[in-house]
């Protein structure tokens, strides 16, 4: 390890909220190549995020395993990684697992399951609204 471990998780959350930042601004622009990098790059993390979770148990056994996600976030962020990627093998992975993506969405119980949860969200939300509003 190079790095402490805290000190690349720290790094890490560092480069988090300024890629949330940073997509914060490409919104507010009329450029759409920004929006797009952007885009990317969070499909790309939220993937490499899923990874993660699957594979901590084991990844995290190896030598520089923070550092080396430390900079595939730097590369997927600042230097254009994420559309490199997307463009490379992105893409046809996608496309690759969207028809078992759509069956499961048409499946009975897990539509019960995202009603439930839209519903739990929308009280949630209310509940919220009105505590804010009872603040004012």
């Amino acid at each position: 390890m190079i790095l402490a471990g805290w000190a690349t998780q720290f790094a890490s959350s560092v480069l988090l909220v300024w890629c949330g930042y940073q997509s914060y601004q490409s919104i507010e622009t009329a450029s759409w190549k920004d929006d797009a990098h952007w885009l990317t790059f969070w499909l790309l993390y939220s993937f490499l995020s899923f990874l993660e979770m699957v594979l901590d148990p084991i990844m995290y056994k190896l030598p520089f395993w923070y550092e080396a996600q430390l900079c595939v976030l730097v590369y997927l962020s600042v230097f254009g990684g994420a559309q490199t990627i997307y463009a490379a093998i992105g893409k046809r992975a996608i496309l690759a697992v969207e028809g078992g993506v759509k069956e499961l969405g048409q499946n009975e119980k897990v539509a019960e399951f995202a009603g439930r949860a839209r519903a739990q969200s929308e009280y949630v939300k209310g509940r919220v609204q009105g505590a804010m509003n009872k603040a004012e």
